[in-house]
């Protein structure tokens, strides 16, 4: 059986299972445990609670042993998960049509798996049970996630994963799904004109914005709160007027701003999970962004001199 078969298998559990609901704010599951899911392939295990439409998906290949690249959201699934080489990008003019574990997706709104080709079916995760990005856990109408006839979104493209590798076969093999056993880093800035902006976990916020970043252009940052960075991880931030603060120390003159940023992520289980390091870049402000940086290695993100505007954070395999 191939990993991408047991992709579509553990979507398929959690669209039709009653203990996973519709949100955009607890949308990795609740943190409280996992639940089996039997496979042809052997149990693999998710963690229990809720998903949105990207979050599910994600989380169906990443248990599957199929990495997304560290992708976390509509917006990031097509570059990330096509760099990982698993998947290939069609646009949905090309004529490809989707099979089983392919992906439709629209870059802005929405994604969904394709779970068979004839009939043309698929899951999705599509609304809580009040019609808002979040409800009670679990799903409460049956109908927050679904298997429903094809429909034209409109999808932007497909991504078919090409990822011709083998499960296990061994029965009962336990498989953890990624996203529960490594932290994302969530953030935050401060402006002078906003105050404190909506939580990021990775490049997703967590009020269910499409933004990627924390921040609003042409508004200067002048704090960052930075979390969920492992046992010894850190954040360290430069200011214009009183250089760098002490590690995970926020500031506290705002007559301040940030001209640059340092994050150390330190990987909580590696032995079980493999090592990861943290990626993130600053622009500027009124300027692109300048190169991503990866953990302590260069000195960290921003030139030392330009106040910034928006920060990005995830996570990257090593």
């Amino acid at each position: 059986m191939l990993k991408k078969q047991v992709a579509v298998e553990i979507m398929k559990h959690l669209v039709i299972h009653n203990w996973h609901g519709y949100s955009q704010i607890s949308r990795w599951g609740d943190g409280e445990g996992k639940c089996d899911v039997q496979t042809g392939a052997g149990t693999y295990q998710v963690e229990q609670g809720d998903r949105d439409c990207s979050s599910a998906i994600i989380s169906a290949y990443e248990a599957a042993g199929i990495s997304c690249g560290s992708a976390t959201y509509t917006g990031n699934m097509r570059q990330l998960m096509c760099g990982t080489g698993n998947f290939r990008w069609h646009p949905i003019s090309s004529g490809y049509i989707a099979q089983a574990g392919d992906v439709y997706l629209n870059e802005v709104n929405h994604t969904a798996m394709c779970l068979s080709a004839e009939p043309d079916l698929l899951m999705e995760f599509s609304i809580s049970e009040n019609g808002s990005i979040d409800g009670a856990e679990g799903d409460q109408t049956g109908d927050e996630s679904h298997i429903r006839a094809y429909y034209d979104y409109p999808w932007d493209g497909i991504l078919e994963c090409i990822n011709a590798e083998e499960a296990g076969k061994t029965a009962n093999t336990v498989v953890g799904i990624l996203t529960a056993d490594i932290p994302i880093p969530e953030y935050r800035v401060y402006t002078a004109e906003d105050g404190w902006l909506e939580w990021m976990r990775g490049l997703s916020c967590s009020d269910g914005c499409s933004d990627d970043f924390a921040g609003i252009p042409g508004h200067l940052i002048r704090n960052v709160q930075v979390g969920n960075l492992g046992p010894q991880g850190w954040f360290q931030l430069n200011m214009k007027h009183q250089g760098e603060l002490e590690r995970n120390q926020q500031n506290t003159d705002f007559s301040d701003y940030v001209i640059g940023v340092t994050v150390y992520y330190d990987t909580p289980n590696p032995e079980a999970t493999g090592y990861y390091k943290a990626k993130y870049r600053v622009a500027p402000s009124g300027r692109d962004y300048l190169k991503w940086e990866h953990d302590d290695e260069d000195g960290g993100a921003g030139d030392d001199i330009n106040g910034v505007d928006r920060l990005q954070l995830t996570l990257e395999r090593v």
